[in-house]
């Protein structure tokens, strides 16, 4: 390998930009069952759940990584200059597909929520208070 910290660099941004996309989505999956079971949810509502979900896994897919996998740091490092611009640029960055992430997971809920009834609803609220991962 011709370039291994370079390749090792790249890999731990992509890390740090797209580690919160496999944590949140194997919580969401998992969170889907156990929101199923809180909500006593009826075979219909998991069916249209389903579908919302497929629709907002297909939007997360959509958001552009690329932009992340500059080597911004890495050919600082390599230079041995420090860029305070391109260095808060790249962050900048990976916040704003972090952003694009959350709003993804925000709008999927927030379309959860219409397919509930207003028992449901409510406990959906008492559990999204207490625990703010879920978005």
């Amino acid at each position: 390998m011709k370039h291994p910290f370079k390749v090792a660099m790249t890999a731990l941004a992509m890390c740090i930009a797209t580690s919160a996309f496999a944590t949140e989505s194997n919580a969401e999956l998992q969170s889907e069952t156990t929101l199923a079971q809180e909500l006593n949810l009826s075979s219909a509502q998991v069916e249209q759940i389903k579908g919302l979900r497929e629709q907002a896994t297909k939007e997360l897919s959509s958001v552009k990584l690329d932009a992340i996998g500059q080597d911004v740091i890495v050919n600082m490092i390599k230079s041995g200059k420090w860029d305070e611009a391109a260095a808060k640029k790249q962050l900048q960055t990976i916040s704003d597909v972090q952003a694009q992430a959350r709003y993804y997971r925000a709008h999927y809920l927030f379309e959860v929520s219409k397919v509930l009834t207003a028992e449901q609803k409510a406990k959906l609220h008492e559990m999204l208070t207490g625990s703010e991962a879920m978005y």
